[in-house]
């Protein structure tokens, strides 16, 4: 039975590749008339549905991050049958096997309902339009941008105070200098057993920043780890950006409150 291997491949740019070898392994069958080109594109779409429900939304991978797909398939009646059950996905990130595992069987399980819901906009730009070589320009602008990063300690973030929570279940705190300023504001969102929370900070004066951090405290349980907010928050490193997008932000996460 044919098997489909991506190799070695930036994580922005699987889609891109997984599409290339599948055309290039059945380049034979194309011609003989075996298969449609438009077959070929659709079964390598739904594919790289299920492995962006897997990379990105279960697994929250980066574009910068590395990958191999492997999966073997057959072709039948004129059209491609993945045998998802062969699905394997080496991830060149600190993912546990057993999360990887368990995240790809609960997507092959949930596939139809998967591959059934609308196509979001940031499903299209990793399947759909982002090729290796515009990823690799992402890394070396993550580069540049990373020279001009700021650590946290630099604030003197002193307090996270928690006052509210999103119609969507995030949680809102504000953050505190020594001086008691209220210089910016932290969302925190549920992540699998963890949560993920992104900082914007805004100084009295210059640039705005912002972060996003991880903290393994379920987001029912994070109002009671302020000390372990603010020690990780000092200790990142913050991004430039404009002063009005993180005023819009902060204005859209306000408005948002229950």
């Amino acid at each position: 039975m044919p098997q489909l291997s991506t190799g070695f491949v930036i994580a922005g740019a699987y889609a891109d590749k997984l599409r290339r070898v599948l055309f290039a392994q059945l380049r034979t069958e194309l011609k003989r008339g075996e298969i449609e080109g438009k077959k070929i594109a659709q079964r390598a779409g739904e594919l790289n549905r299920l492995l962006f429900e897997i990379l990105v939304n279960r697994l929250h991978i980066d574009k910068g991050d590395v990958v191999r797909i492997r999966v073997e398939y057959d072709i039948k009646d004129n059209d491609i049958q993945w045998k998802l059950n062969t699905l394997r996905i080496e991830v060149f990130k600190r993912v546990p096997d057993e999360q990887l595992v368990q995240t790809i069987r609960e997507t092959i399980r949930e596939s139809e309902k998967i591959l059934a819901r609308p196509v979001s906009e940031e499903e299209i730009a990793w399947t759909e339009k982002v090729t290796e070589k515009e990823v690799e320009r992402e890394i070396k602008r993550r580069i540049e941008e990373a020279e001009t990063k700021i650590k946290g300690e630099e604030f003197n973030i002193a307090e996270a105070i928690f006052y509210g929570e999103t119609v969507s279940g995030e949680k809102i705190a504000l953050v505190k200098n020594t001086e008691g300023e209220n210089i910016g504001l932290i969302v925190a969102r549920k992540a699998d057993n963890y949560t993920e929370a992104t900082i914007v900070l805004v100084p009295s004066k210059g640039e705005a920043y912002k972060t996003t951090i991880t903290l393994p405290v379920a987001i029912s349980e994070i109002e009671k780890a302020k000390d372990e907010i603010v020690n990780t928050a000092a200790n990142s490193y913050y991004t430039p950006i404009a002063r009005s997008e993180a005023e819009n932000i902060i204005r859209e996460k306000l408005k948002q409150l229950r």
